[in-house]
């Protein structure tokens, strides 16, 4: 099978039936998130509640996956956003992606409910609908396990009790460890009453001019290895660089800056007399699946993936300081399926309500809730997963919560258009700028910028990719908008080819454009320049922009940032400043060709060859 050959593969839950529909009529997507978005945007009913039936719940892999491309391992999940109402858009690597491919699937996309709680099993050319009723209530290594027992060397993606349950925060997890994070999509399967989807194939991926292809891969896994900061990740895991200077989600936010104790605490190097191991996601050379393991009275205590986020998430924002102790709240959330991003954001925003005194002995069912204390955390993890207590209001996400109590609460909740946070926005313009106008809500991995890891490049590289001479000192506002508009472009083509940031973690002394560029010419004979991948990744951004124009009443109030970062300098020092904040709206705005709300216009979708798309729209957009 060609990268481009494949199907999709539609399946309705009630009554079961199972159509297979050739994937030549969405090659203009590419594959991944592009044909993720572009299926949802066509064809989910306008004004349908999230748990409806008819919702669809869209799972693609990337056109690399199952190629030897260097980290084309990425899985694309789509569907609406559990806390935001726009679009719910996430990707995890692994080895589900590659395994789709072999069974000769590109895309699921998944319609209806089930009668009871049931999981797909899906082998080459069959698919059936299996009785999940034995999995209720079980953490996804626990699934993993009995399902790989049951159906031999199979691929596993599930959710866990948060899932079931329909907790907002609820995420999928592939491989046991790798997480479809953010959004609540697991309560999107959750509610379809479907536990799993189990892969198996026995095929190829076969590029278009295999020679060419294994030179450039052959090079581009030079380049990896020979690359300062990729040894780094190689050696420690996702979590390779000290935690924090002075910025931090330091007890949801404040604007204080942690002990130092801390930080020393919470170092990689710590962490590091913790691990045991690591493993690689499909043909990825970089293996920054670190494993740990630590002995606790009689138990081993096993993790697995700790990702860079955790140690600010549960060290910074609750105020945990034992690398311990936040390698089982990270492990905690992947056995019952929760994000922790979300859940460790709604769990910090009871906190501060707490200490303020707007939340009460009575309404948190008598616990104490004390910044740094480890047992109500994860106490409260397993809470929000059950609905138990507490828990079923934290379940809901701090926006809805907040809402729910009143009390002046919502100021305590830090969310981007209903997501909360786990990024710190207070220093970086293009830090802050990516992550408040991500389409999916709060998120720096769709094109917020790390000055610090390109700031020395030379004026002819910077102009070349940015189109400007310099980038600036971290906190200036000055041209920030195009790193952005650049990351957005290149992060969108990768997860729709299933290629991993990580093989260039947003520096330009790994792998480059033009190394995506070659790599894609030559696996799929389609020729190919830097200018038209970042085409092909600002049509994909315009879909998902289109898609929160349908299904939101979103605009440009929607990209500010939360009044804590305006009103609460950091450590004193820092804050964000909204005139200058809003001209660089302006800017950004105007490189994407979209009004002055941040909506897209018929002359900037159908420039994209997106006519189809300007016309959906109709009367929310203008004509120019």
């Amino acid at each position: 099978m060609k990268v481009f050959e494949g199907k999709i593969l539609r399946v309705d839950l009630s009554p079961f039936g199972v159509f297979h529909e050739p994937f030549d009529a969405y090659r203009p997507f590419i594959g991944g998130r592009g044909v993720n978005q572009h299926i949802l945007l066509s064809e989910l009913p306008l004004n349908l509640s999230l748990f409806d039936p008819s919702n669809l719940l869209v799972i693609g892999a990337g056109a690399l996956a199952g190629t030897d491309a260097p980290a084309a391992c990425r899985l694309s999940v789509d569907s609406r956003n559990a806390l935001t109402d726009g679009i719910g858009s996430s990707n995890c690597g692994g080895y589900f992606a590659s395994e789709m491919r072999f069974a000769g699937v590109n895309h699921v996309v998944i319609n209806g409910t089930c009668r009871d709680l049931s999981y797909l099993y899906i082998k080459d050319g069959e698919t059936r609908l299996l009785d999940a009723r034995d999995l209720r209530g079980k953490s996804t290594t626990e699934t993993e396990r009995i399902l790989r027992e049951r159906h031999g060397d199979a691929k596993v993606l599930c959710i866990g009790p948060a899932g079931e349950n329909r907790v907002r925060s609820s995420c999928l997890m592939a491989d046991g460890a790798r997480a479809v994070a953010r959004c609540g999509l697991g309560a999107v399967m959750g509610s379809k009453n479907l536990k799993a989807l189990v892969v198996k194939g026995t095929g190829t991926v076969e590029v278009e001019h295999p020679d060419r292809f294994r030179r450039i891969v052959d090079s581009l896994l030079k380049k990896l290895s020979a690359s300062a900061f990729n040894q780094k990740r190689m050696k420690y895991g996702v979590f390779c660089y000290e935690p924090w200077d002075v910025e931090s989600p330091y007890r949801n936010f404040s604007g204080r800056v942690p002990p130092p104790e801390n930080k020393r605490r919470l170092s990689p190097d710590e962490f590091l007399k913790f691990k045991k191991g690591e493993k690689g996601c499909f043909a990825c050379p970089i293996r920054c699946w670190a494993i740990h393991e630590f002995q606790e009275g009689d138990r081993v205590i096993h993790s697995e993936a700790l990702q860079g986020n955790d140690p600010h998430n549960f060290g910074a924002k609750l105020d945990l300081s034992d690398p311990r102790d936040v390698l089982k709240a990270h492990t905690l959330c992947n056995d019952l399926g929760l994000d922790v991003d979300n859940a460790s954001g709604v769990i910090a925003w009871a906190m501060e309500c707490y200490e303020r005194g707007l939340l009460t002995k009575r309404e948190t069912g008598g616990l104490d809730l004390r910044w740094g204390d480890t047992e109500v955390v994860f106490r409260l993890l397993g809470d929000i997963a059950y609905r138990r207590g507490l828990g079923d209001l934290l379940a809901e996400g701090c926006r809805l919560a907040s809402k729910r109590i009143g009390r002046g609460t919502e100021a305590y909740c830090l969310d981007v258009k209903g997501q909360e946070l786990f990024e710190c926005l207070w220093r970086s313009p293009s830090w802050a700028l990516g992550t408040l106008v991500s389409p999916r809500g709060g998120t720096h991995t769709r094109g917020a910028a790390i000055e610090g890891r390109f700031q020395d490049i030379d004026r002819a590289t910077c102009e070349r990719y940015f189109g400007i001479p310099r980038i600036g000192d971290l906190s200036d506002y000055d041209d920030k908008e195009r790193l952005v508009f650049f990351f957005e472009r290149l992060e969108a083509f990768l997860d729709c080819v299933g290629i991993c940031m990580f093989t260039h973690s947003l520096r330009l002394d790994m792998l480059l454009p033009e190394d995506y560029a070659e790599l894609f010419s030559a696996a799929t004979g389609h020729e190919i320049d830097v200018q038209g991948i970042l085409h092909l990744g600002e049509r994909t951004h315009n879909i998902e922009k289109a898609f929160n124009v349908l299904h939101t009443r979103w605009d440009r109030r929607d990209d500010m940032p939360p009044d804590r970062f305006v009103t609460v300098p950091l450590d004193g020092k820092y804050r964000i400043d909204l005139e200058r904040w809003n001209a660089l709206l302006d800017r950004y705005y105007a490189l994407h060709g979209w009004d002055h709300r941040g909506l897209p216009t018929r002359k900037s979708l159908t420039g994209l060859g997106l006519r189809e798309v300007a016309d959906r729209l109709g009367g929310r957009i203008s004509e120019r």
